[in-house]
């Protein structure tokens, strides 16, 4: 099995630039090999906390007073993630917090290819919810603090290995090829979505994934 950076991004607010919190989780060979996690002053305009947000996740205003701002974070984040590919659950959720909080400082947009476990995840389980901790039951996984950014990555990784284990795929690659799904992508131009691979005339109606926090 290859090597891959989980991640987990959780919002002060409905703006995708208001980052407060991240975790990243190093992924080789089916074992974590490191782990990266901070508080996240989200950027100016983008800073207010609302009560929505803090009841999910439990961060307030107070609590990121001190933190370091997001291009320092960013600074940091792209150096643990290096070369590797990208995953999270719902990972379009988290890929265009990093667009949005990129495009609030004037950061350039990163190149980073990235896959979804949602979409992997509808490709391997029937399940009658796609959330990350009816995922993580169905892969066997336990899993507790929800909305936690360390915890959601842990357990996307940790989902990520059972679905590899589940299409019997040694790489992402073959686990992508196998379950039908395509890489998504950030690039200099905005970004492809990891979706569902286009199938040939009467192999089967495909579907899309929305591009919201559903399934978080």
């Amino acid at each position: 099995m290859d090597s891959w950076v989980a991640i987990d991004f959780e919002t002060a607010n409905g703006s995708r630039a208001s980052a407060c919190s991240v975790a990243a989780v190093r992924v080789s060979g089916g074992e974590e090999r490191g782990s990266f996690a901070t508080l996240i002053r989200p950027p100016d305009g983008h800073d207010r906390f609302e009560a929505r947000n803090t009841a999910i996740h439990g961060i307030r205003r107070t609590d990121v007073t001190r933190a370091p701002r997001w291009p320092v974070v960013w600074s940091q984040l792209r150096e643990f993630i290096g070369e590797s590919p990208v995953v999270a659950h719902n990972a379009a959720f988290d890929t265009s917090v990093i667009r949005g909080a990129n495009s609030a400082v004037g950061i350039a947009p990163p190149r980073l290819r990235y896959a979804c476990t949602l979409v992997i995840a509808r490709q391997t389980w029937t399940l009658d919810s796609y959330t990350l901790p009816r995922v993580a039951r169905a892969a066997g996984i336990a899993f507790g603090d929800h909305h936690r950014a360390e915890a959601d990555a842990r357990a996307a990784a940790q989902v990520l290995v059972a679905e590899h284990r589940e299409h019997g795929a040694a790489s992402l690659d073959a686990l992508l090829t196998a379950a039908g799904v395509s890489w998504g992508r950030l690039h200099d131009d905005g970004f492809d979505g990891c979706r569902r691979a286009p199938r040939a005339p009467g192999a089967g109606v495909t579907t899309s994934v929305s591009r919201t926090r559903q399934g978080r």
